[in-house]
């Protein structure tokens, strides 16, 4: 990550804000489960013209081999996909249905740029390239602060989120963009406004967004990919006084399907959390087509992560204190 991250233009006092991708420090957002999210039904699939758009949330065909998998995983999780071209999105709530976004919340920032400008009648200007390309590639928190605020914060995000149909994202009120609460539905549908066919954002920054979410950094190409071939994704995740947040936005491109896994642990360390979504992936991928995915590897060939040494302070000239935990990306504390 690069720079310091700033989650809010407020000047805060007491509490603490931490990036890694986003906020913590702040009274902790419970995933809870919410009445306007029903459990999801299982009609057939139905091709539609606007493959974007939200549609129905229906069940998994193999719900059971999903359930028996996250009963053995610490924490809860959701998750959800769904095939370009069908309407339907498979959702499934293995305990709450909402969580909070870390950096994964940058892919809607991203999307309100390119709507403002298409409104605009205009190509991204240098400057929100310039901003785009660390903002994905490294998850840099500076650069989605400064798009944060060019966008109108929350209010230009929430307005871009609604134009596309994602309807359950709810967000801090203290404009922290780290700490807005999504569910997965809401996730494919971003994602698919990106990797599918509309009339929201131009196909000309369709691809530039492709292009950005095909070249994260190394260190950040985990998650929903696993099983995937030449995916597309977007990550976020976050240490907080209840637990970790660990969140994976994939796509297999143009053709194939889109899917996210959301996951939250008071327990687990972060590894734990990326091997339960990287799970659920592969289990997705095993029921698609192999012209979008590949063969698991074999367990040796597959990589392992360890916990992290304990964080080391520094601090700076604009009284923040910069954490690096060895192995991860900078996290970043200001007193508020």
């Amino acid at each position: 990550m690069s720079g310091k991250a700033l989650f809010s233009r407020r000047t805060a006092l007491g509490g603490l804000l931490i990036a890694t991708g986003t906020a913590i420090g702040l009274p902790a957002v419970q995933a809870a489960n919410r009445p306007d999210h029903p459990e999801p039904r299982r009609p057939a699939p139905t091709r539609v013209a606007n493959p974007a758009a939200p549609g129905p949330y229906v069940t998994f065909p193999y719900q059971n081999e999903l359930k028996k998998y996250l009963n053995t995983r610490d924490g809860e999780q959701s998750v959800a996909m769904r095939v370009h071209g069908q309407r339907n999105i498979h959702v499934l709530n293995h305990g709450a249905t909402h969580y909070i976004t870390a950096s994964i919340i940058k892919l809607a920032i991203m999307e309100t740029v390119m709507i403002q400008a298409a409104g605009e009648k205009r190509q991204l200007s240098g400057a929100e390239k310039n901003l785009l390309v660390p903002m994905i590639e490294n998850s840099s928190n500076d650069a989605a602060t400064a798009l944060w605020n060019r966008v109108g914060r929350a209010d230009g995000v929430r307005r871009a989120m609604h134009r596309m149909g994602a309807t359950h994202t709810t967000f801090d009120p203290d404009d922290h963009w780290g700490l807005t609460s999504t569910t997965a539905a809401d996730q494919v549908v971003l994602a698919d406004h990106i990797f599918c066919p509309n009339k929201i954002i131009p196909e000309s920054m369709r691809a530039y967004a492709r292009e950005l979410m095909s070249s994260v950094a190394e260190d950040q190409d985990w998650g929903m990919t696993a099983g995937m071939r030449s995916p597309y994704v977007k990550n976020g995740w976050l240490p907080r006084d209840d637990g970790w947040h660990v969140n994976s936005v994939a796509s297999t491109g143009t053709k194939g399907y889109t899917a996210v896994g959301l996951t939250h642990s008071t327990t687990a360390p972060m590894e734990d959390l990326v091997e339960t979504i990287e799970g659920m992936a592969r289990i997705i991928a095993r029921h698609q087509p192999r012209s979008v995915t590949t063969p698991p590897p074999p367990p040796s060939a597959r990589p392992t992560q360890t916990a992290a040494p304990a964080p080391q302070a520094v601090g700076d000239d604009h009284g923040h204190i910069p954490f690096r935990a060895p192995g991860t990306r900078d996290v970043w504390i200001q007193a508020f």
